[in-house]
């Protein structure tokens, strides 16, 4: 028999717990192939996270395969951001779409950045668009704190500041950026200018996925003939980075 063929579960599963991971993956490896779903249903979260860096990349898929959507969702919760973002990725598509709506938010948004194209569209068809939109807003927020990064300014988070509102100094200015998926600067251009004022910053930038709309852009360049700084530009790839550059630097000139 097998090592852990005859075991008792309760048993199998101290020894689990109590041995260095490498042994401990080796257990589960060595266990018949009926078995093992009885084992990994009364495994712990934390038991199971503890061994999959111990485990071949081969027996993971399997062990992952093994657990139900609710233990993946537990997985995931029990693991750091980075580690379950591996692990989901590595869920044939089916099954990531069963867990997801049990996910973190952040989560997800980190899972749509890192999946090819192919896989991240299949899994926000299979999401609620309410919640798709909110996960691509995340995602693109943290795209763009990336591109203005890479204009070498000093970029941060502001304490309490709502979602999308990012802090840029350079050059000695102080400027409220607002990041926002799906709008065309209406949205962005008067969130921008709150935060600015709230943040007692220099100026206001309005970052968007769509072009900003001709309103916007004639609201920004009034504004700036009255001495207030405030523009508007689109971003939506790395391509776009010399426009927002541009833009920024425009704000401080």
């Amino acid at each position: 028999m097998l090592p852990g063929g005859m075991v008792p579960v309760t048993q199998l599963i101290a020894m689990i717990r109590s041995t260095p991971p490498q042994s401990a993956a080796g257990l589960l490896t060595a266990m018949p192939a009926d078995r093992l779903p009885i084992v990994i249903a009364e495994m712990r979260p934390a038991d199971i996270a503890r061994l999959l860096p111990a485990t071949r990349p081969d027996f993971r898929d399997t062990l992952l395969a093994t657990l139900s959507a609710d233990q993946s969702i537990d997985l995931v919760k029990a693991t750091s951001t980075d580690q379950a973002v591996t692990l989901l990725s590595t869920l044939p598509q089916e099954r990531l779409d069963s867990v997801v709506g049990g996910l973190p938010n952040p989560v997800v948004s980190v899972l749509v950045a890192t999946l090819p194209s192919n896989r991240r569209s299949a899994l926000l068809a299979s999401m609620d668009p309410r919640r798709a939109h909110a996960v691509l807003s995340r995602t693109y927020e943290h795209d763009v704190a990336q591109a203005l990064a890479r204009s070498n300014v000093d970029v941060t988070i502001p304490d309490g500041a709502p979602d999308g509102i990012l802090f840029v100094r350079t050059l000695g200015w102080r400027i409220a950026v607002a990041a926002r998926f799906g709008d065309d600067g209406r949205v962005a251009v008067r969130d921008a200018e709150d935060a600015a004022y709230r943040l007692r910053a220099n100026g206001a930038l309005s970052v968007t996925s769509r072009q900003p709309a001709k309103d916007v852009v004639r609201y920004c360049h009034e504004s700036q003939r009255q001495g207030r700084p405030v523009d508007a530009v689109a971003w939506i790839d790395t391509w776009q980075d010399g426009a927002l550059k541009r833009t920024l630097v425009g704000l401080v000139q």
